[in-house]
């Protein structure tokens, strides 16, 4: 990242910002901590051997004021420290060390998390519970515009969460939470961070630092960041993996006026990355841009039966060109808006929650050979949603969701005929969550959702060359349906912590890609297999599937040592999918294999130190076309120490070893695992100053 490409970005940023300073930009609005206004101090005991951190804890997918243990769904909480000892270059790679969640691993650059073997359309990606409006779901090459540097706390959720996003999030959410519209008033000073590190695996550079202040009712916020690493080495030295180099950086700056019953408050974020494609014999690369302008207000008590209403929008101007040998082939301009009203009423007859009004709208366009792709599409929707939630018994609650949709979509398909397709989705649930004893939960949800098919499901019509298919859209898709049930068990007994969930999803009408078989040119003529310019013909299809697994994560403290505390984790999940109607072969494509590990923790005041081995079972459970890929063991070490604890300030530094076995290792979940190894043995030292 070169500082001259940033000084006019910069300069636009301080004006920004000195806008939103002024108060009369502002009206009265709601002091509310956090995405949706709601945050309470939960004390945590963690993965760190009993070691209880005070959490600020926001679930995204229920909009009251909850804790996880308070919820039927799993949600698991990546907080600033645990983001930074799971730094990768994406936020796919941050989490992949969590059960049930793996990552699309098609570039180091480009990595979309994975929830229980479903990615793109079934998996939701969120900064601040507004989606990240970028093209990840069209196309594994297409990276997040979120890095996870970024992130405060990274909150997850495992299972249906379709009050607020829809049959989109059906496998799951992940939300990246930013901070970058202030949430409260500091006490006149101001806070900050700052992050430095090098990496052995790609001579990688990371700096990111972060500024928080206030002055009167208005509060301030800076962030910037930049990432860089070059090809990065694979197991066997001097060997490195071509089209695995990153570039990457951000700069943001927000303001709020915060009053005593309420809060209004923007932000800005330039966002950009020029990182590598793995193709065989060509330099490929995508350079991308994002600008993201986010609005945000809380209204405490409107009136007499509301408790309070939250605004939240963002609209964001996406672009990207990939190149090849330097020369742009194909370019994707995407303008979207999302925004959200929410109001939360007094309890009533027992019952306390909230209605949701939300609409959408994105603008879609193609240039270059990527027009032979896909013709311009518009996709706007509105929805309306009621949660609900009521106690029962003194051990027994209930939550009940509701949300109904309309979401149109236009565009022209392989036959050249514009269509201006609508679709009403309808989605509810409905969960119990019960305490057995003080120290047990049990949750159990049963969930109905309904998605519109995308744009790309309905209109593609060309060759894709970054997955090396010839793509076929059918616009006559309807809805698909999914059926979820779900048990989860989370407990803390004494020193021994765990969590386990259980979940079953069947599909009627599910849309997915099918290899055909066939081999075709760019214009959809048959040729050999072996031609050098041969695409896979795929044809998008709906067949009823079936998706079922679970995950197991637990971890005990057993014993202390020179003052502090020795521990032992463990994890497991797994997951199955598989069609129940149609010809052909019964597996569903590139689903995670089955993972377990564990770890042994020290942890004290000032030292924490953690090994952990980590193994991929191999997967041979594969699809037609699809080849089975081989297993692995990972083993990896991380340790941190706390050099300076002042009142002003303090500083930590860390080492995180990765893959210490140096194993030659492929994510069968990436489309193109049998091209791409994942990095060998690699050292991070960090250092990271608070005050």
């Amino acid at each position: 990242m070169s500082l001259p490409k940033y000084n006019s970005l910069i300069r636009h940023t301080l004006i920004l910002v000195l806008l939103a300073w002024h108060p009369a930009a502002a009206q009265t609005a709601a002091s509310a901590p956090e995405d949706q206004g709601h945050a309470h101090e939960h004390a945590h005991e963690g993965n760190q051997g009993g070691h209880t951190e005070q959490e600020t804890i926001v679930v995204t997918g229920n909009p009251l004021e909850h804790s996880p243990d308070d919820l039927a769904i799993p949600v698991d909480v990546y907080q600033r420290r645990k983001v930074l000892e799971n730094l990768g270059t994406t936020l796919g790679e941050t989490l992949v060390r969590q059960p049930g969640i793996a990552t699309s691993g098609f570039a180091a650059g480009a990595s979309r998390p994975v929830i229980r073997g479903q990615d793109a359309f079934r998996t939701e990606v969120l900064e601040g519970g507004l989606g990240t409006q970028d093209l990840s779901r069209l196309s594994p090459d297409h990276a997040v515009p979120v890095n996870p540097l970024a992130a405060q706390r990274i909150e997850v959720l495992r299972g249906p969460a379709t009050l607020r996003h829809g049959g989109g999030a059906v496998a799951g959410v992940v939300n990246v939470i930013t901070q970058r519209v202030p949430t409260q008033l500091t006490d006149g000073g101001v806070s900050g961070e700052v992050f430095g590190s090098y990496g052995t695996v790609a001579d990688e550079r990371n700096l990111a630092f972060s500024l928080d202040g206030s002055s009167g009712p208005m509060a301030w916020h800076f962030d910037g960041l930049g990432m860089n690493g070059d090809n990065y080495e694979i197991p066997g030295n001097p060997d490195r993996q071509p089209g695995s180099s990153i570039d990457t950086g951000s700069i943001s700056a927000g303001s709020a006026y915060i009053g005593e019953k309420g809060r209004l408050g923007l932000s800005y974020t330039r966002f950009s990355s020029d990182y590598g494609i793995p193709e065989a014999g060509e330099d490929v690369t995508i350079d991308m841009a994002t600008n993201r302008f986010r609005l945000e207000g809380d209204l405490e008590t409107p009136v007499s039966w509301l408790q309070a209403i939250h605004l939240r929008s963002a609209y964001t101007d996406y672009s990207h060109d990939e190149l090849a040998e330097g020369a742009v082939g194909q370019t994707f301009d995407n303008d979207q808006f999302e925004g959200r009203v929410e109001a939360l009423h007094v309890p009533l007859a027992g019952f306390t929650g909230a209605l949701g009004l939300q609409g959408t709208y994105q603008k879609l366009t193609a240039g270059g050979e990527a027009a032979e792709f896909l013709a311009p599409t518009k996709t706007s929707g509105v929805a309306a949603y009621l949660y609900e939630e009521r106690p029962i018994t003194p051990w027994l609650n209930a939550e009940l969701g509701f949300r109904t949709e309309y979401v149109g979509v236009q565009g022209t398909g392989a036959d050249g005929i514009f269509r201006d397709r609508s679709f009403a989705p309808v989605s509810g649930s409905v969960a119990l969550r019960m305490d057995v004893g003080a120290d047990v939960t049990v949750g159990l949800l049963g969930a109905v959702a309904q998605r519109a098919p995308s744009q790309i499901e309905l209109y593609s019509r060309g060759p894709h060359e970054a997955t090396g298919t010839f793509e076929t859209g059918d616009p006559n898709l309807g809805e698909e349906t999914s059926y979820t049930g779900e048990v989860r068990v989370s407990a803390a007994l004494g020193a021994l912590q765990f969590e386990w969930a259980q979940f079953v999803t069947r599909y009627d009408d599910y849309i997915f890609g099918s290899l055909t078989g066939n081999t075709v040119d760019e214009e959809g003529n048959p040729v050999a297999p072996g031609d050098p310019e041969a695409l896979d013909e795929l044809d998008y299809l709906s067949r009823s599937a079936l998706f079922y697994g679970g995950e197991l994560s637990a971890s005990a403290s057993l014993f202390s040592l020179l003052g502090g505390e020795v521990g032992v984790e463990a994890g497991f999940d797994w997951v199955r999918a598989e069609f129940t109607t149609g010809p052909g072969d019964r597996n569903l494509p590139r689903i995670t294999p089955i993972r377990w590990g564990g770890g042994v923790f020290f942890v004290d005041d000032r030292l924490r130190v953690r090994l952990d081995v980590r193994r991929t079972d191999s997967q041979d459970r594969v699809a037609t076309f699809e080849t089975a890929t081989a297993g692995f063991t990972m083993l990896d070490l991380g340790v941190s120490y706390l050099l300076v604890d002042h009142s002003v300030g303090n500083i930590e530094l860390s080492l995180v070893a990765r893959n210490l076995l140096d194993r030659r290792a492929r994510n069968h979940v990436a489309f193109n695992k049998d091209e791409v190894l994942l990095p060998g043995r690699g050292v991070r030292l960090g250092v990271r100053g608070s005050f």
